[in-house]
């Protein structure tokens, strides 16, 4: 267990079975894609909170989102959301690369 299933087009024969092995697909705005398997052969969505947790939020952000969306909402902002650590990572390594050059410029 731990594979996903794309559940987008249940009937189309060009996307069915489509299954990840032990990875999970991308989060959607409308959570289709990321549906895991729990147990032996049965399937279970995301909750809107594991699709924020998944793109980094807290759960605190996710109570005050809650409170005043519903979960179709909620899915939404998930799923055109950005993965926070991603974003930081990716950004720090750019700035870590712009020092080294800065560095190098000023040492020739």
């Amino acid at each position: 267990c731990g594979d996903c299933v794309n559940l987008a087009f249940p009937d189309s024969k060009t996307r069915r079975g489509r299954v990840g092995k032990e990875i999970a697909q991308t989060l959607d705005t409308s959570c289709n894609q990321g549906t895991p398997f729990v147990g032996c052969g049965r399937i279970r969505k995301l909750t809107p909170r594991e699709c924020w947790r998944l793109q980094g939020f807290s759960d605190e952000m996710f109570d005050k989102a809650a409170a005043v969306n519903s979960d179709a909402q909620l899915y939404k902002q998930a799923g055109n959301g950005v993965t926070i650590p991603v974003v930081y990572a990716v950004g720090k390594r750019i700035v870590e690369i712009q020092n080294e050059l800065n560095k190098e410029a000023t040492n020739r």
